[in-house]
């Protein structure tokens, strides 16, 4: 795998316009005197799945080919991600499966599938044929 380039970046940037709010960073007072340092916070948990991997999921699935698209998107995740890909790809039009740990929060669960996704849980060590 190759490193990004700068013009990687500005073409991911262009995409997300529109897509990914921009955040504050907010400073803490608190962090900062534990530390004996200026500390700031991105508030990435403002983003419309409340993280920042809505950035990573809508970038790379508007990305994909025809065919792989035909294909759907499948991925395993216990939280934030699965949500990211679920909406990513209702946006896209495309179909999403999100495999999910048993434990995930049922708030996880429940917003991956109010973004159209087909969650499928599974347990522990098991596998799906």
């Amino acid at each position: 795998m190759t490193r990004p380039t700068l013009a990687d970046l500005n073409d991911a940037r262009e995409r997300l316009q529109g897509i990914a709010r921009v955040t504050p960073l907010l400073s803490s007072n608190t962090i900062g005197g534990l530390t004996g340092r200026p500390v700031s916070l991105k508030a990435e948990n403002l983003q419309l799945t409340g993280s920042f991997k809505i950035r990573g999921a809508y970038n790379t699935i508007t990305r994909l080919s025809e065919a792989e698209r035909g294909r759907g998107v499948v991925t395993a995740s216990a939280g934030n991600h699965g949500q990211a890909v679920a909406w990513a790809a209702r946006e896209a039009g495309i179909e999403a499966t999100i495999f999910v740990p048993e434990s995930a929060p049922m708030a996880k669960v429940d917003a991956a599938r109010g973004y159209g996704a087909t969650v499928i849980l599974a347990a522990r060590g098991s596998t799906t044929r």
